[in-house]
């Protein structure tokens, strides 16, 4: 298979995106992570709100993904197939990443499709239109903690045999972002 040239900066995690027609494009380069995760839920909404059925991610340049990212995939696919009917799709996975999914459940909500075994109805569109990158990690703290929590969330939603791996994240960022709506919540002093 043709590697494909990505345009952005070498060496750092990007997402490239694009939208045609009614499918949402995605370029994972380099980690799927919580640095980016907050991105890709802003994205994937807004994708879903304006009506795409398909949300399709080429893993071609992904090294790996955490339980975040995935958190936020398995969200997203929720989101989709109940608002347009419609689904994930990820393409050029590495058999390694395939397994993290399959791990955690995601496989039985997104389609996964190996490295040269793309749908047909997939094939020539990453060539279509030109990708612009999505800037990540410039969230607040509070808006990634929840990013993060609802991620974790939405595995244990999904496959309950999740909880005891993510038990203590939920609880920790349950109780930091409470300890955080209460001191938003107390009066200044003054």
């Amino acid at each position: 298979m043709e590697q494909k040239s990505i345009p952005g900066k070498p060496g750092r995690d990007q997402l490239m995106v694009t939208i045609y027609d009614q499918t949402a494009v995605v370029r994972v380069v380099g980690r799927g992570s919580f640095k980016m995760s907050t991105s890709l839920k802003q994205f994937g909404v807004a994708a879903v709100e304006s009506l795409c059925r398909h949300l399709v991610l080429d893993m071609d340049e992904c090294i790996g993904m955490d339980s975040t990212f995935m958190g936020v995939l398995a969200g997203l696919a929720v989101r989709l197939k109940q608002k347009t009917g419609g689904d994930i799709v990820l393409i050029n996975l590495a058999p390694r990443t395939n397994g993290l999914l399959c791990t955690l459940g995601l496989d039985r909500i997104i389609r996964a499709h190996l490295a040269g075994a793309e749908p047909p109805e997939f094939a020539d569109l990453l060539n279509r239109a030109a990708p612009t990158e999505l800037p990540v990690g410039h969230q607040s703290r509070d808006t990634t903690a929840r990013t993060i929590l609802e991620a974790h969330e939405s595995l244990v939603e999904l496959t309950p045999e999740n909880y005891p791996k993510f038990k203590d994240v939920l609880t920790y960022l349950r109780e930091d972002l409470a300890q955080d709506e209460g001191l938003n919540d107390a009066p200044s002093a003054g």
